[in-house]
């Protein structure tokens, strides 16, 4: 065969090879489908234990930090997996929100203070804060050096992991307060607020992203600009710094949204099906396509489902309880999620860890 007559065909099968995989639907994101294992968080101390916060680890497992019921001053941490739990360490003067650096640190931030708890068994050291107010929430960078922290009130700060030094600092406008903090790979934070700026409106939920350097990049966007007022719940990140946040936007046939943000704009809101709160926590996967979300209700079957993002279709669920429950944080590690909740029973509540999968 010549070779332009070579060439010609082989154009003509790349092109209809393009237009085939260009047309083609990507697969449906993949669901949880089965309940794994549940952990009884409570066999940490006599007293049992309150579920302060929870980080996903690189085995597939999570790190729970976790406050003595009887001595609140009292936390530990515990590494938790379908099997059950593994090491526990006592931490003193615990703080209340947990963060894992990529070489396995944890670091607890209290109201004015960063305790750095290494792997490998070493002591932990602490760090005061120098901060306009006590930390309510933050979040870490990629590289687990810098620490952005909100504050009250109303300020937002990016710290040195290292020594604790204010490396850039912010003041919001009066009537923002920060419910969440996440960080996008490039390093600027993003935050989940509510907006009480204007007197004759009621708050709404709204979202803002900084530079790392803490300069205004994109938002406020408000989340349910169809409603007249809606409160920010949870906050999660894609790896493209596609932001998904849940949120209560009044009455209505959908008072419980999913709400998807791109370059700054809402891309996506959707329902939560199945349940008459909004959930207190949730999931993304990393490439942004599905949210893993707890639900429980009177009338709903208590549980974690997997919404599409894009559709809003619920794509799959997992039964936790047989009836009523309450769920709090959640952990992705590849293919295990960690859900803290309590399954309501005649017996007495209890700290659960629930392992789906």
């Amino acid at each position: 065969m010549p070779p332009a007559r070579r060439a010609v065909l082989a154009l003509v099968a790349l092109m209809a090879t393009s237009c085939t995989s260009g047309s083609e639907e990507p697969a449906p994101p993949r669901p949880f489908t089965e309940a794994l294992g549940t952990v009884d968080l409570d066999a940490v101390a006599p007293g049992g234990v309150d579920v302060l916060d929870l980080a996903p680890t690189d085995d597939g497992g999570a790190l729970a930090l976790l406050g003595d019921t009887a001595d609140p001053a009292v936390g530990y941490l515990a590494l938790l997996s379908a099997e059950g739990i593994g090491d526990v360490r006592r931490i003193d003067d615990v703080g209340t929100q947990l963060l894992v650096t990529p070489d396995g640190t944890a670091l607890i931030t209290g109201p004015d203070r960063l305790t750095a708890v290494p792997a490998d068994g070493s002591a932990p050291t602490v760090t005061e804060l120098d901060l306009k107010g006590p930390v309510t929430t933050a979040a870490l960078s990629p590289d687990g050096r810098r620490l952005y922290a909100a504050t009250e009130p109303g300020t937002l700060a990016a710290v040195d992991v290292a020594n604790g030094d204010v490396l850039a600092e912010t003041d919001l406008e009066e009537g923002l307060t920060v419910h969440a903090l996440a960080v996008r790979q490039d390093g600027g934070p993003t935050a989940l607020l509510s907006d009480a700026r204007a007197p004759d409106l009621a708050d709404v939920a709204v979202l803002a992203t900084w530079d790392e350097e803490l300069e205004p990049v994109d938002g406020p966007v408000e989340l349910a600009p169809d409603r007249p007022a809606s409160i920010p719940s949870a906050l999660r990140l894609a790896d493209d710094g596609t932001a998904v946040a849940t949120l209560t936007a009044g009455s209505g046939d959908d008072p419980f949204r999913i709400v998807t943000v791109a370059d700054g704009e809402v891309t996506a809101s959707h329902a939560v099906p199945g349940t008459d709160r909004v959930p207190a926590d949730f999931a993304v996967t990393p490439d942004g396509r599905a949210a893993h979300l707890p639900v429980a209700g009177f009338e709903v079957e208590s549980g974690v489902i997997t919404l599409d993002l894009a559709s809003g279709e619920q794509v799959g669920d997992v039964r936790l309880c047989d009836g009523q429950a309450t769920f709090g944080r959640v952990a992705l590690a590849g293919d295990r999620l960690t859900v803290i909740g309590s399954c309501i029973t005649s017996d007495a509540p209890s700290s659960t860890a629930f392992v789906v999968g």
